[in-house]
């Protein structure tokens, strides 16, 4: 009890036990509820602490939240609907190491309307009229370049082709003109 004193009359002496003489008690402060939002909780401690916390009178506080000029940036392009992140055959584009081609092979068992059936429905940017000339090329020359894409895609694309019943390969780009 008597350290209690001693502690009590040091702090008044030193004026260690009110910082903010003019600060409102703890108990005339109102109670945030639970729809109180945080800048009003916010609101409230600095009530509380005089404005110390983030005031221009300097002090431990919160720092403000900078200003951001999004302005400068250009907007994202828009996506266009449907097609396929790879190119067809018949365009030209940037050659790229991780470019591989997929290959429609010729077979006695294709015909055009499986052709016609399936490649549209596994490579999304294949048109029907696409297929049937994929088809024709595939006959004529014993293969056909469906797209080119990146290695992922077109394993995929191969191996969709070969579970629907049409034989397909893959090979690197080695077609790097511009």
């Amino acid at each position: 009890m008597a350290l209690r004193g001693i502690v009590g009359a040091s702090c008044l002496a030193l004026n260690f036990c009110n910082p903010v003489p003019s600060a409102p008690s703890v108990s005339t402060l109102p109670m945030p509820s639970k729809r109180t939002k945080p800048r009003d909780v916010m609101a409230l401690v600095a009530a509380a602490t005089g404005g110390g916390l983030g005031s221009s009178r300097g002090g431990a506080g919160l720092l403000e939240r900078p200003t951001f000029d999004q302005s400068q940036f250009d907007p994202l392009p828009e996506a266009q609907e449907g097609g396929d992140i790879g190119r067809l055959a018949s365009r030209k584009g940037l050659g790229s190491g991780d470019s591989y081609k997929v290959l429609l092979i010729d077979d006695p068992r294709h015909t055009e309307k499986l052709v016609e059936n399936v490649l549209p429905q596994v490579v999304p940017s294949v048109t029907a009229d696409g297929a049937r000339h994929l088809f024709r090329e595939s006959r004529q020359l014993g293969v056909a370049v469906v797209i080119v894409t990146v290695k992922e895609h077109a394993e995929f694309y191969a191996q969709m082709m070969v579970r629907r019943g049409l034989r397909s390969a893959i090979e690197p780009d080695s077609n790097l003109e511009a």
